[in-house]
């Protein structure tokens, strides 16, 4: 029966060889952090993908809801203040709770992977 250091060493042998053909099998991983798409948490792209406004003068908030974040101080308001409204009986205070919710999301940081969740599913395979 052959151990797991022979098995590996065998896999091992047979990628060099392919790779001496011409043949890599394994995809070039890019980190997340260097894709086009990547919008780094907290970030002001990240504001603006959540839909939410920084308020720097009190006078550029009037008329608007606000909420002023207890973890760092600073005034946000939405962007689009109607899409709060739609399914709710009453439209500020439903603002006010979507305003505090991205809010949240947008200080909490990047979201933990725990300990025991599965390894996500890579298609290599596919075009």
């Amino acid at each position: 029966m052959a151990t797991k250091a022979d098995l590996e060493a065998q896999v091992e042998m047979m990628r060099l060889a392919l790779e001496r053909a011409g043949i890599t099998l394994e995809p070039q991983v890019v980190p997340d952090t260097e894709r086009a798409d990547y919008i780094e948490f907290g970030s002001p792209e990240h504001a603006a993908f959540l839909g939410i406004v920084e308020i720097a003068d009190a006078g550029d908030a009037e008329g608007y809801i606000t909420f002023q974040s207890r973890k760092t101080g600073t005034t946000y308001r939405l962007e689009d203040e109607v899409t709060a409204f739609v399914h709710y009986p009453d439209p500020a205070q439903a603002a006010l709770l979507v305003l505090r919710q991205k809010v949240s999301s947008l200080e909490s940081g990047r979201p933990t992977v725990p300990a025991s969740a599965p390894p996500l599913w890579a298609p290599r395979d596919m075009m």
